[in-house]
């Protein structure tokens, strides 16, 4: 399986498709599955440790790894690519680690690949102590029962048998103390305007995370993806494909009379000559003059289970041109 490749010309992009997916579907891992396949998650914490009243004292997490796999949906392992070029080094392996360690990822070994070389550690160990496994790529298919014993889901599930336990308060009835968002969409049924693709548009939640601030109150962060890339690029402007929105409650509701209410705004100045869609006309178009839009987002709704579902508005405020847009409509969020 693991054929000779001659490395010279090869990226990070080649090192995850041509190496590191190949290696991760022979062990075991597949997409929506128990077994799942987790790639590029983002985290809405940009530090390592979450709650530090003290922001300086909490080292900046660095960057983010390309795979988290989920062994029998309970226990993780990550793993970084790098470019040939790249050496596997302290500081390459503390950047893998900050993530693995991070509360919402809780990895138990974290692991770096240059396509050249594998490099696993054990993640409460920490970044400093040797590796529990190294290999050249030359290797991967002679001393390939090594890596299985290790990595495969039956391996990671029958040497980490004693999770270590989340005592924090749990969001909501069945959750953990920090969740993460797995997908979910957004369906806008109604519009103060009258476009008929606005109201009938779908946004996708490509993942994000619900944990608790300082003071105890909820925080969620969304990833989102718009249906063409016009609105894609439209939404990116408007901070709508990566936004917080906050709650005073510290629980998300299970009932359905008295939802959780998270609310997000926020102001963004869209610069006079930069191209952007209008949604009027849905043609682009260049902007004459700098423009102040305030975005309101509102999300009501409760727990049922692992989905998080409600009613869901957005409010554009062009306040230069004296315009406002509303959307209604719904939302379903998958929490893990």
């Amino acid at each position: 399986m693991f054929e000779p490749i001659n490395f010279q010309n090869l990226n990070e992009t080649d090192i995850r498709e041509e190496i590191l997916a190949p290696l991760i579907r022979r062990l075991g891992y597949r997409s929506d599955t128990e077994h799942n396949v987790v790639r590029e998650q983002s985290l809405r914490y940009p530090r390592i440790f979450i709650g530090r009243k003290n922001s300086k004292k909490d080292p900046i997490l660095r960057g983010s790894a390309d795979y988290i796999l989920d062994a029998g949906s309970a226990v993780r392992w990550v793993i970084e690519a790098k470019a040939p070029d790249i050496e596997i080094n302290l500081e390459t392996i503390e950047q893998a680690y900050t993530y693995a360690n991070h509360p919402e990822v809780r990895a138990v070994y974290f692991s770096l690949s240059n396509g050249k070389r594998l490099v696993v550690f054990q993640t409460n160990r920490g970044p400093d102590a040797e590796p529990i496994l190294d290999l050249f790529y030359e290797a991967f298919e002679e001393k390939y029962h090594m890596i299985s014993n290790l990595l495969s889901p039956e391996s990671i599930l029958h040497n980490n048998p004693d999770i270590k336990p989340d005592l924090g308060v749990p969001i909501g009835e069945g959750l953990r103390s920090v969740v993460r968002v797995t997908n979910g969409v957004i369906s806008y049924h109604g519009s103060s305007v009258h476009i008929p693709a606005l109201k009938e548009m779908i946004i996708s939640i490509s993942g994000g995370a619900i944990e608790r601030d300082e003071e105890g109150h909820l925080v969620a962060f969304l990833n989102t993806v718009a249906p063409t890339r016009s609105m894609q690029n439209l939404n990116q402007r408007l901070g709508l494909t990566s936004f917080e929105m906050y709650c005073n409650e510290g629980n998300i509701s299970n009932n359905p009379s008295a939802p959780t209410v998270f609310r997000g705004n926020q102001i963004i100045t869209l610069s006079a000559g930069e191209q952007l869609l209008d949604i009027n006309s849905w043609q682009q178009v260049t902007l004459p003059t700098n423009v102040t839009c305030k975005v309101i987002t509102e999300a009501s709704g409760y727990l049922k289970q692992n989905l998080f579902y409600g009613d869901f508005v957005s409010i554009m405020d062009f306040i230069d041109w004296n315009q406002k847009i509303r959307l209604d409509g719904k939302y379903e969020i998958f929490l893990a």
